[in-house]
């Protein structure tokens, strides 16, 4: 599931921390205060 703008607005503190994933490796880090933060995972391929 692509994460939306309405999502990540909505994405509020719950006492504890979360992530929300997208589908491309992106997801979206929620921290126990409110805080938010991107994360994106990448993989190099080794030949």
């Amino acid at each position: 599931m692509a994460l939306t703008d309405t999502a990540v607005r909505q994405a509020k503190a719950t006492g504890k921390a979360y992530t929300l994933g997208d589908m491309d490796e992106l997801s979206l880090a929620v921290s126990p205060q409110g805080g938010k933060s991107w994360h994106f995972r990448y993989r190099c391929k080794r030949v």
